[in-house]
């Protein structure tokens, strides 16, 4: 079984902004079941689903929907990667 992964970032920017789950499903197309559950990881958002949202907070996906550790992992490996190039 898949372990979940909750979206924090997400939740967190829709409690600060006062939105509910039901509020973000309407705009994206998606019933608020489907959507608690994409909130929640069990099921993963789609490309446009993350547009949807990413245009509703006006922020980029990775400010939402990236875990930081994976974007400070690729950012080592492509500085380790310009080292071997020099």
């Amino acid at each position: 079984m898949r372990k979940r992964r909750q979206n924090l970032k997400l939740k967190s920017l829709r409690v600060e902004h006062g939105l509910k789950q039901a509020d973000i499903a309407k705009v994206v197309g998606i019933s608020e079941t489907t959507y608690n559950r994409k909130e929640n990881g069990i099921t993963e958002f789609t490309e446009n689903e993350i547009i949807k949202i990413c245009d509703i907070f006006k922020k980029d996906p990775t400010a939402i929907f990236f875990n930081h550790k994976v974007t400070e992992t690729i950012t080592i490996i492509n500085k380790q990667d310009e080292s071997e190039v020099v």
